[in-house]
């Protein structure tokens, strides 16, 4: 019930930053743009469309939770709000679960209305509601939790929001790439032990967001398997559990000044 209550004023007080309706606006105007491209190109104008639609509702469900998660506790603690609610029966952990399943739940919801768009303009060329951007949309969810909860851990573990946007849009980043430089090490001729020793490492550490990304199989007209399916979820609620967790142990030790 604590938990839940501080979900709920988490989204409430997430609905009213115009900030973020500016970022799906720009979002949905972006998707529009490659529809004209899409229209106007040789070759399938509906995979342009569903390629980079796809690509903006990660990429933009990703800034939205930056935008949304780096300012969680540094706002609580800045306006002083934070010593009412823990001032009641509420242990640090509750707050800090509460939180992000509120950011969460906001940015799943933003991600569903851009979501929608994409699926509209997609309808519009093809004449037909594409029912694999629905398994696409999942996946990004499913990324944008798992960013929710490194964004809400570093918002935990560094004082200042610039920093906390720096790190958590740095691991984004890198897990987005780690896939990629994992193969070139491994391929590459000129192999370098030291070097696959740190992207080993780095793998372990950094969030793989490549199994998230499943744009291709799906513009390609594909299925994402069960398994993938599966294993993706497992793997984006054990990584955010670990993230959480590690956020409350931190956050509990924390001076509130």
């Amino acid at each position: 019930m604590k938990v839940s209550a501080i979900m709920i004023n988490t989204f409430r007080e997430a609905v009213r930053n115009k900030i973020l309706y500016s970022v799906v606006l720009f979002a949905v105007v972006l998707v529009g743009i490659s529809a004209f491209f899409g229209a106007v190109s040789i070759g399938s104008q509906e995979k342009v469309i569903k390629d980079f639609g796809l690509f903006s509702l990660s990429f933009f469900g990703v800034i939205i939770t930056i935008l949304s998660g780096v300012s969680l506790l540094n706002k609580e603690l800045k306006q002083k709000t934070i010593y009412n609610i823990l001032s009641k029966p509420v242990d640090r952990w509750q707050f800090i679960l509460g939180k992000h399943l509120g950011l969460t739940l906001t940015v799943s919801l933003l991600v569903g209305l851009m979501g929608v768009g994409l699926i509209g303009f997609v309808a519009f060329f093809e004449g037909r509601i594409d029912l694999l951007l629905f398994q696409g949309i999942f996946f990004v969810i499913l990324e944008v939790t798992l960013m929710a909860a490194v964004a809400i851990f570093f918002s935990s573990l560094v004082v200042t929001t610039t920093l906390t946007g720096i790190f958590t849009l740095g691991t984004y980043v890198a897990g987005r790439s780690i896939a990629y430089l994992r193969y070139f090490i491994e391929a590459g001729d000129g192999y370098n032990p030291a070097l696959a020793k740190l992207i080993g490492i780095l793998d372990w550490v950094l969030p793989d967001l490549s199994l998230f990304n499943v744009h291709d199989v799906l513009v390609d007209g594909g299925s994402v398997t069960g398994n993938h399916a599966a294993y993706a979820i497992c793997y984006c609620v054990s990584y955010s559990l670990v993230a959480l967790t590690l956020a409350a142990i931190i956050f509990e030790r924390r001076e509130l000044n």
